[in-house]
């Protein structure tokens, strides 16, 4: 499907319905662009959630993570150490 578009003034490109029926995107998806052989390659992108952490639930997981004396002993009777 070839479909001619412009680039607006604020350097912008409409993509007309009939591209985004066909690759089944909405208002609001993620786009990956490159430049490949001189040619502007654009396609949908995945895009993982990533979830920030403040300090204190960083303290949290560090304290959460810290093993006794003991655990750390049975552990490596466990593991054959």
């Amino acid at each position: 499907m070839k479909i001619i578009t412009q680039l607006s003034p604020r350097g912008q490109v409409t993509l007309p319905a009939a591209i985004r029926k066909a690759l089944g995107l909405k208002a609001g998806d993620a786009l990956l662009l490159r430049i490949e052989e001189g040619r502007v390659v654009l396609e949908p992108a995945r895009v993982l959630p990533v979830e920030a952490y403040t300090e204190e639930r960083i303290r949290e997981f560090a304290q959460a993570a810290e093993v006794s004396e003991e655990e750390l002993a049975a552990f490596r009777k466990a593991w054959g150490l």
